[in-house]
């Protein structure tokens, strides 16, 4: 699959997906939802010609047999609750639709855009380290919703009083930034179909380095889990002698960091204690919180409308900064619609590999960064929807085919 040596505007569509995907000066704010749908406009005049129609046909057919599911659901919830986010059910398929023409124009160009996210996440973590240098010093941009933000587009500068300063990338928070980083790692095993670095060692450095300045604690456990399981599959001898010294260092690590030991013990006391009409927006208290609507309704959903979403807490008037992505996401559409989505990406990571443990695995860890991050609330991650079929190449299965005749 091509990927070195494109040249840069093919990479444009990409980091415009991951910028409307958790970049706050394209996803905060009043204007949000306007420019979401002004993108797609746009996007669609700029692959009028760059696409391929059979591309566009087989993935709007794939959209449009999702809306059904999506519109019952919705359907369900009016029912039940007589009150429906019609903007928010519009939002997500305005999404869906601007993953869609986004994979179709690489599928034109033949090429592969999670090989070229492995590539563009590297030279974001790059490009973010002088910027999370400065930002010691200076606070500076264009002032986001968030008084402590400010965006340079390729950086989000952060200024909280009390708060340790970690790397946010181009993102929202340093754990959003984590987060692609980690799945950009989990990218590359798939591409290379074992748990290898192969020959991206240089984009596996600095993806590295980025991930550790974000000092997030999901994005590091996620990464301990990467790594050692690494080091278990690749190396007999370090199954003996490295990977119980790197379990070690992890433990040295994890006990003398605060956001890693100090967090994680504190959420999960505050959520053991929990009463059902308390509210949190830590990871374990937002499960805990969450729960409560799950059981209530946990085949269709809460909905997105606000009303519904928090009937059982009329005290949240505002965004929370609601910590797990996960529960939120089953809260809104059910535990069926999430399921779906956690299938399909099992089925890209098999489709992809090759490999039903490596698929198992990719599975398991990508369902464990929502666990910290609204993932699922941006076109990046919902794109998984379109399934495996959308997602591959018309590389990729023209040599699938030439083999099957070999």
């Amino acid at each position: 699959m091509r990927a070195a040596g494109v040249p840069l505007r093919y990479y444009l569509p990409l980091f415009l997906l991951l910028a409307f995907s958790g970049n706050p000066l394209m996803t905060s704010g009043g204007h949000a939802k306007v420019l979401l749908v002004v993108y797609l406009v746009g996007l669609v005049f700029f692959c009028n010609r760059r696409v391929s129609w059979t591309d566009i046909t087989e993935g709007t057919n794939r959209v449009l047999k999702l809306c059904v599911p999506i519109f019952l659901i919705v359907s369900f919830q009016f029912q039940a609750f007589g009150s429906v986010s019609f903007p928010g059910v519009f939002a997500l398929i305005v999404k869906l639709l601007i993953a869609l023409f986004t994979i179709c124009y690489y599928k034109r160009k033949r090429l592969d855009p999670f090989v070229l996210f492995i590539r563009l996440m590297a030279f974001l973590s790059i490009i973010s380290l002088p910027f999370f240098f400065f930002n010691f010093f200076s606070h500076t941009g264009v002032q986001l919703s968030h008084p402590a933000l400010k965006s340079l587009l390729f950086y989000t500068s952060s200024d909280f009083p009390d708060g340790l300063l970690r790397n946010c990338g181009m993102f929202w928070e340093p754990g959003a930034f984590a987060g692609y980083l980690n799945l950009s790692l989990i990218f590359i095993a798939l591409e290379n179909r074992s748990l290898s670095i192969g020959r991206y060692k240089k984009e596996v450095f600095w993806i590295i380095i980025g991930l550790l300045s974000t000092m997030s604690t999901t994005g590091y456990l996620v990464f301990g889990i990467i790594a050692c399981t690494y080091f278990f599959v690749n190396y007999e001898k370090g199954r003996v002698i490295l990977l119980p010294l790197l379990l070690i260092f992890g433990a040295f690590m994890y006990n003398n960091l605060s956001f890693l030991s100090d967090k994680i013990h504190e959420q999960y006391r505050n959520a053991l204690i929990m009463e059902p009409t308390d509210v949190s927006n830590t990871r374990f208290g937002s499960i805990m919180m969450d729960l409560v609507y799950i059981k209530d309704k946990p085949l269709i959903g809460n909905g997105l409308d606000e009303k519904t979403r928090f009937r059982f807490h009329p005290s949240i008037k505002e965004d929370i900064g609601h910590g797990n992505g996960m529960s939120n996401f089953i809260v809104w559409w059910g535990i069926p619609f999430f399921l779906f989505w956690v299938y399909n990406v099992g089925a890209y990571s098999l489709n992809k590999s090759q490999s039903k443990k490596l698929s198992l695995f990719a599975t398991f860890l990508i369902v464990l960064l929502l666990q910290g991050e609204q993932f699922l609330n941006f076109p990046f991650f919902l794109l998984f929807f379109l399934g495996p079929m959308i997602l591959k190449s018309r590389y990729e299965n023209i040599m699938l085919y030439n083999k099957s005749v070999v």
